[in-house]
């Protein structure tokens, strides 16, 4: 597997293409065995679906390149432009937005965006953080 630092292939690219660089891109191996199966349990896209977008059997509906831009964390616009669904024009009056959603800005917001509600676990994840930056300044890392 690559490290994900490949270019991201042209708005023209075929779709399996893109979509092997952005599975890559989220330490996804799309060569790896159950990696389509891993993939669609996360997305909530079928494994079926997965497999035809990869061999550019088919191409995505809206709902699908919806559940990619949210599993992936990115813009819809462009991968609806890749898919098909829009010209690429579109993609010259889209406003510009961050690609990530707000980022958490207290420790509060970071677990609380983690998905950490229990008291408990926000306590373990808070001395587990503890340790590791007690390690690295003990090791001299960042």
């Amino acid at each position: 597997m690559t490290n994900g630092s490949q270019p991201e292939p042209p708005i023209t690219a075929p779709f399996g293409d893109w979509l092997r660089w952005a599975l890559i891109r989220h330490g996804y191996d799309p060569t790896e065995r159950g990696v389509q199966r891993k993939f669609a349990d996360a997305s909530g896209i079928p494994v079926a679906t997965v497999s035809r977008l990869l061999r550019d059997v088919s191409q995505p509906d809206v709902s699908t390149c919806y559940a990619l831009g949210k599993t992936f964390r990115i813009r819809v616009m462009p991968i609806l432009v890749r898919a098909g669904h829009l010209p690429p024009e579109a993609l010259d009056t889209e406003p510009r937005h961050p690609e990530r959603p707000h980022t958490p800005t207290t420790e509060e917001e970071a677990l609380t965006a983690l998905g950490v509600t229990d008291e408990r676990d926000r306590d373990a994840v808070r001395a587990m953080i503890s340790a590791l930056t007690a390690k690295h300044r003990q090791e001299g890392t960042s």
